[in-house]
């Protein structure tokens, strides 16, 4: 936009839930990174040319219709990010619609599964070009990158090989969760009201750079059916967790925050009282491993009764990779566990103690 300040791109994915889980704040902090202000002004929703009529725009495949999807005929640019999470019916939307004369189709994507639609876009597609890069390649990766890389390779190869390397996620002997449980989970675009929402958090007692991830997960259950509603875990201090912590259960209007007490013990609640002594919370320890308590949360998924409602790329991919053999402890999965044990003891089913 800076050679031709008249181009209209958009930005896509497939769930857009909010501005907040688009590219646009990366944009705008390139934009004052690289000295970029004048030439751009970054609106609430969009980010506009200042030297010509040039745009770009953020939004969700899965809102658009056949109808609807035709006002983006005039866009020069359309970048799908997170494009191993397009389906078909977005793909085959999108490709006749950017058509104006030199426009163009940028795919972006962490590739998954080899039968993913972006995939197979590109199989035979003599009219694509396809580049396969990962931070090997990058010259401006920083060291502090290439430790968190090194420090992934040596504790799960697999995993290693599909976030960092880019190779297709593969099933994992020993994993509860297999792709097929995950692929049927996913892209639930529709978020019913809830009888009960949880906000619950596997915390982190240090917050150097070699810490684990503090996991806290947003869940939900209308009905016999639960949502994963978000994924905010963070490798942060302990004031800077339960502020998230506390500032979610606000923002979802949860019933309950559920913690897990094994490394923090009083000092998790501490903590968060410290930011609201009012919130409802509930500690919990573990007495069981960690395969074991995962097993019947796992049945809920093999049942269908899970929905994630969101891209929860990190969550997922730790579902999928873990094994009684995994050295790293899957902060985001125990979060999940712990979230969907709580909401599954009030449902009349089956409760499954694990404590």
């Amino acid at each position: 936009m800076i050679e031709d300040p008249n181009t209209k791109a958009i930005c896509i994915r497939e769930v857009q839930r909010s501005l907040e889980f688009s590219s646009k704040q990366l944009l705008a902090d390139k934009i004052i990174a690289m000295g970029l202000g004048h030439y751009f002004e970054v609106q609430q929703t969009r980010i506009r040319s200042l030297m010509g009529e040039g745009i770009i725009i953020f939004q969700g495949m899965q809102d658009h219709t056949s109808d609807s999807v035709k006002s983006l005929e005039g866009f020069d640019i359309a970048w799908c990010e997170e494009a191993q999470s397009l389906s078909s019916r977005s793909i085959e939307l999108l490709d006749p619609t950017i058509r104006k004369e030199g426009s163009e189709i940028w795919f972006s994507w962490n590739p998954y599964k080899k039968t993913d639609p972006v995939e197979e876009f590109f199989e035979n597609n003599n009219q694509a070009s396809l580049v396969h890069v990962n931070y090997l390649e990058n010259p401006f990766c920083s060291e502090n990158i290439k430790e968190m890389a090194a420090r992934a390779k040596a504790q799960n190869i697999s995993k290693y090989n599909h976030v960092w390397l880019g190779d297709y996620m593969k099933d994992i002997d020993g994993a509860l969760w297999k792709d097929p449980m995950i692929k049927a989970a996913q892209g639930s675009k529709e978020i019913p009201q809830m009888s009960r929402i949880v906000v619950a958090i596997d915390p982190a007692v240090t917050a150097s750079q070699n810490s684990d991830e503090t996991g806290i997960i947003v869940a939900g259950r209308a009905d016999d059916k639960f949502y994963i509603l978000d994924d905010l875990s963070l490798r942060a201090s302990p004031d800077t967790w339960a502020r998230a912590v506390v500032e979610a259960y606000h923002h979802w209007n949860a019933d309950r925050i559920v913690a897990e007490v094994n490394n923090g013990g009083d000092l998790v609640e501490k903590v968060i009282r410290t930011i609201d002594r009012s919130v409802p919370y509930t500690p919990v320890r573990a007495s069981r491993g960690k395969i074991l308590r995962a097993e019947p949360i796992a049945a809920l998924y093999e049942q269908g009764k899970v929905s994630h409602c969101g891209e929860f790329r990190e969550l997922e991919d730790q579902m999928t990779s873990y094994t009684p053999l995994s050295k790293k402890s899957p902060d985001r999965l125990d979060a999940l566990v712990w979230a969907l044990t709580e909401l599954s003891r009030s449902t009349g089913q089956a409760v499954w103690r694990i404590s």
